[in-house]
């Protein structure tokens, strides 16, 4: 059903909730861990058409939506008061997803995930009440931290209905770089290079040879077919140009055989569109395969063994994908495409495992921005031990009667 107001919402919840009726809270649909799909049935309740933007306060920099508000939507308007909401997924999601599952993209690296921006919220509870949590003002230090505790719950403990966001200006200068290695370690040795150098790019992207061959398929690009690093820094013309130029002392250190700047917007939004696209790109490189996209972040230091883990077991089991991911900040993505078998769906979930459980030894995690979904539930007890179990009580005393999307997390 299509709610259109917290009232509705509160209506719903406090119905089905007498009833046991499972309930689904539904964005736009982009999420790649199932997050939002009813898999018990009863009521999946679409917030798409709460979709107001309804205060803009540009000299607090902050911003009151509904939960169905779209991003690139939402930065449309707040351009024209100079600032933005700067986590970017890259696809075209709802607010209230993007809370509901703390996303991130490629600008967290700089930016941080969706959770360093909530700062108020208008929940609805399983059994219809509605209640506030978080302030207006930049920072509090007043009782539990209620705000973060419902971002990345997945609809597991309540429904957004209204979310107040604190904003970033835009930047008066950005400028994209590509710089290609010889193999993958020296791209990822240069990952740690750049962040241990004090660099802050705004967003610092890998590609492994596969992903740029498909993309530039996909995209009708001619990138050189090696591992390949995409840079964003922003800033004053002068700072950028510094860091592009520290950047490329370090990639060269590296044995880069490739380093182009891209200066202005445009080559920049060429560049991000193909990376963007990537998984796109993989899809149709691979006709009639299934895939499990792996999310892991590790420590930054970890970064180039995990990837070194995740192409041998690739190659130990003979599949195909691409290894691609926001490497500045540790995070990355192995889409491991497989023939739609038994046999096929085994050896990924193999390789899917081993990558991830290595991850969690690591002090890593099984989802960087992801979320938990259905397809991340077997690695929560591996990776939170006992507190696992708080969650799950956390849960029972909000959601005493399992209604609010269960079959998610736990």
């Amino acid at each position: 059903m299509y709610a259109h107001s917290t009232e509705d919402v509160s209506k719903v919840l406090r119905f089905c909730n007498a009833q046991k009726i499972p309930i689904t809270p539904w964005g736009a649909g982009t999420s790649l861990e199932a997050n939002p799909v009813s898999i018990y049935g009863g009521v999946c309740l679409d917030l798409s058409r709460m979709n107001a933007i309804l205060e803009i306060r540009p000299r607090d920099l902050q911003v009151r939506v509904q939960p169905g508000v779209v991003l690139q939507e939402l930065n449309k308007r707040l351009s024209k008061h100079g600032l933005f909401f700067p986590p970017d997924p890259g696809a075209p999601c709802t607010i209230g997803g993007m809370v509901a599952n703390n996303a991130a993209g490629i600008q967290a690296i700089k930016y941080g995930p969706t959770k360093n921006y909530v700062i108020r919220m208008e929940v609805v509870l399983a059994n219809g009440d509605v209640i506030h949590c978080g302030t207006n003002a930049m920072r509090t230090s007043s009782g539990y931290d209620l705000v973060h505790l419902f971002i990345g719950s997945e609809g597991t403990l309540g429904v957004f209905t209204e979310i107040t966001l604190k904003l970033a200006g835009l930047p008066r200068e950005v400028s994209a770089a590509t710089a290609s290695f010889p193999e993958i370690p020296q791209a990822t040795k240069t990952v740690v290079e750049i962040m241990q150098a004090g660099l802050s790019p705004a967003a610092l992207e890998l590609m492994d040879p596969v992903t740029v061959r498909d993309i530039n398929a996909f995209k009708n690009l001619s990138l050189p077919e090696l591992p390949t690093l995409f840079l964003e820094f922003r800033g004053n013309g002068s700072e950028v140009m510094e860091d592009l130029q520290l950047t490329q002392e370090i990639c060269e250190g590296n044995d880069c055989k490739g380093y182009q700047i891209a200066i202005g917007r445009e080559e920049r939004d060429r560049l991000w569109e193909a990376r963007h696209h990537a998984f796109y790109a993989s899809a149709a490189a691979n006709p009639g395969k299934r895939a499990i996209v792996v999310d892991v972040a590790v420590p930054i230091s970890r970064l180039p063994e995990m990837v070194e883990v995740a192409r041998r077991a690739l190659a130990e089991h003979g599949l195909q994908g691409p290894i691609l991911g926001h490497a500045g900040d540790g995070n990355f993505h192995v889409g491991i495409f497989y023939d739609d078998t038994q046999e096929g769906k085994a050896k990924a979930n193999t390789v899917n495992n081993t990558i991830v459980f290595r991850a969690i030894e690591l002090g890593g995690t099984a989802t960087g921005e992801h979320g938990v979904g259905m397809g991340k539930i077997h690695f929560m007890q591996a990776e939170h031990g006992k507190s696992y179990e708080l969650m799950k009580e956390i849960k029972r005393l909000l959601d005493p009667n399992g209604i609010l999307n269960p079959g998610k997390i736990f």
